[in-house]
């Protein structure tokens, strides 16, 4: 797995979110940065990457995302 593509396409997914311009798009856009995160960290514990741990815990915590403004509101 190519760490570096998969950290850009989270990235890219969260700048995307950001930009949004409807709650469904960032609803999906922020589903997709889930998905390329819990990538990673599968990648990572299969490995056994020392970081793995941190990735996991806040990837599946559900505030994970640390910007409160890209939050989706229900």
């Amino acid at each position: 797995m190519d760490l570096n593509r998969q950290y850009f396409e989270h990235q890219l997914s969260l700048m995307r979110a950001s930009g949004s311009a409807t709650r469904l798009a960032r609803t999906r856009h922020l589903a997709a940065a889930g998905v390329t995160a819990n990538k990673i960290s599968k990648h990572q514990l299969g490995i056994g990457a020392a970081a793995a741990n941190g990735w996991v815990s806040s990837s599946q915590n559900p505030v994970w995302f640390p910007d409160r403004s890209l939050e989706v509101v229900s």
